[in-house]
């Protein structure tokens, strides 16, 4: 522990310099290496222009430099340690937002140039967190802070010896030269850095000057911190989320997107027993009826009163959120979650409590899982950046629909996967016979299930029950339900006969 008590000697002072030394000599190569590399090298000469996330990831990492340069010109500051780190931690921001829109992407896929085999928006995410260690590791090694204070010998700032002198003057030309490229390639305001840039050119004529930065830029709505994976969460029965997704939601079948077919409906209500908290799914296996709400679900006796009660936890091993589907799965069923992740379970009057521990909260002695975890992750390519409210089988594949959000309210995604693997097998946006300047993400699918063939969807906007052909991925058929039905979630078909929930409900409907 350092003795604060001693006065300052000489072997303070030159410990003092040498940390001066090891800033100039961080501040200069963070400018030099990836920024002076990425400037020069790769723009000048291979012709490398940055995105706007890239460019905003450049200038944190000058302005790091500079403020290093800063502390060894006028001295050992907090405030110049602490703009270190927070720009550092605005970096990794930035390159993490950057880096997420690519780390998924197949073998060799990436944007912009690479270097030793990773891309640029990769290596902001090491420089960064280079610049939180190497500077954390300086000031941990630092002298006593009053020698630092006591080296610059009363004078506001430190002598400029030749090194500084160096190191100064090639971070001006390289934080000069980033300058010119940015307002050479993306032009002064109100031109701004553009998401897919063409490649650098001495020649203007091949200089693309853009406003799209600012396409949407203030709808305040749609903005997020999460970029794409800012999707609110769904709207459930449990949970009324129109609000925070922007969705208006109607029931009058006659203004749905699509022409209707006919109407159905209303053959008989009946309320289910004993279960207080709003059912969000409904579904029919085995001839019995599951219904869910949250992590909680339950299976219903003749009476539709719970003959089984179960709970799920949501956390454990691949999180599977709310629940808004349940399919037939071998001799069991599939709990699927918003999130695309599922629960293979089965029920079973003497299911060992300690096998069924990881996965549920309550229920163990009636539900198992299927398999040593029983969960897996559907992974999709079209709808990523979506949530779901329903899911379908026909024994082999699972199907599963977007819903629409905040973010996108343009594209109905019907995901299709494998069930030995629980991977993606195929992706369609269904074609339909659409009213003039309407599309089918207006739909809010809360039910699905499969029948020859053919998916059938209920959706909770517009109260619709559509047919869609999966071979030909095109919708083919369209139901209106009754616009006193407000809330309505899950569905079961027989023959011509749909049953939905609706405020706790079963509702049957015919043709």
């Amino acid at each position: 522990m350092t003795d604060y008590s001693q006065p300052v000697n000489e072997s303070d002072l030159k410990k003092a310099r040498n940390f001066y030394d090891i800033i100039a000599w961080g501040g200069l190569l963070i400018v030099l290496l990836p920024v002076g590399i990425a400037n020069i090298i790769l723009g000048y000469f291979l012709g490398d222009s940055p995105c706007s996330l890239c460019w905003s990831q450049r200038q944190e990492m000058a302005y790091i430099g500079v403020t290093a340069l800063f502390m060894v010109r006028f001295g050992f500051k907090p405030k110049y340690l602490a703009t270190m780190l927070v720009m550092a931690a605005v970096g990794l921001y930035f390159s993490f937002r950057h880096y997420s829109s690519h780390a998924m992407r197949d073998i060799g896929q990436g944007f912009g140039l690479d270097v030793f085999g990773i891309h640029t928006q990769f290596w902001a995410e090491i420089v960064f967190w280079c610049v939180v260690m190497l500077f954390g590791l300086a000031t941990y090694l630092a002298p006593r802070f009053d020698a630092l204070i006591d080296e610059m010998k009363g004078k506001s700032y430190r002598p400029m010896k030749g090194f500084y002198k160096i190191a100064f003057g090639i971070v001006a030309f390289i934080c000069a030269s980033n300058t010119f490229q940015a307002a050479y390639s993306t032009g002064p305001f109100p031109y701004a850095g553009q998401g897919d840039p063409v490649r650098f050119s001495w020649n203007p004529k091949y200089i693309t000057w853009s406003t799209e930065f600012y396409d949407g830029f203030w709808d305040f709505k749609k903005m997020s911190l999460f970029g794409q994976r800012g999707a609110k969460t769904p709207d459930f029965a449990y949970d009324n989320n129109a609000k925070a997704l922007n969705i208006d939601f109607q029931h009058d079948a006659n203004n749905a997107p699509v022409a209707l077919n006919g109407m159905l409906s209303v053959a008989n209500v009946r309320k289910i027993e004993g279960i207080n908290k709003p059912v969000n799914t409904l579904a029919q296996i085995n001839g019995e009826y599951f219904v869910g709400s949250k992590y909680d679900f339950w299976v219903l006796d003749n009476n539709l009163a719970p003959r089984v009660t179960a709970a799920y936890d949501p956390w454990y091993s691949a999180n599977v959120l709310d629940v808004v589907a349940f399919t037939p799965y071998e001799d069991g069923f599939v709990i699927v979650g918003s999130n695309k992740s599922i629960i293979r379970a089965r029920l079973n009057p003497n299911a060992d409590d300690v096998k069924s521990w990881g996965n549920f909260t309550a229920g163990r002695t009636q539900v198992e899982p299927i398999g040593t975890i029983g969960r897996s992750r559907i992974d999709t390519h079209r709808a990523k950046y979506s949530y779901i409210h329903s899911a379908a089988t026909d024994g082999k594949y699972t199907y599963l629909a977007t819903v629409p959000d905040q973010l996108n309210q343009k594209k109905l995604v019907i995901s299709k996967a494998l069930e030995a693997d629980w991977n993606l097998s195929a992706e369609f946006m269904p074609a339909a016979n659409l009213k003039e300047g309407r599309t089918l993400g207006e739909l809010y699918i809360t039910g699905m299930v499969h029948e020859n063939g053919k998916l059938y969807a209920v959706s909770k906007n517009y109260n619709v029950i559509v047919e869609i052909d999966i071979a030909a991925e095109a919708v083919t058929g369209v139901w209106g339900i009754p616009a006193e039905l407000t809330d309505v979630r899950g569905l079961v078909k027989n023959g011509d006969v749909f049953e939905v929930v609706d405020t706790n409900r079963i509702v049957t409907l015919t043709k």
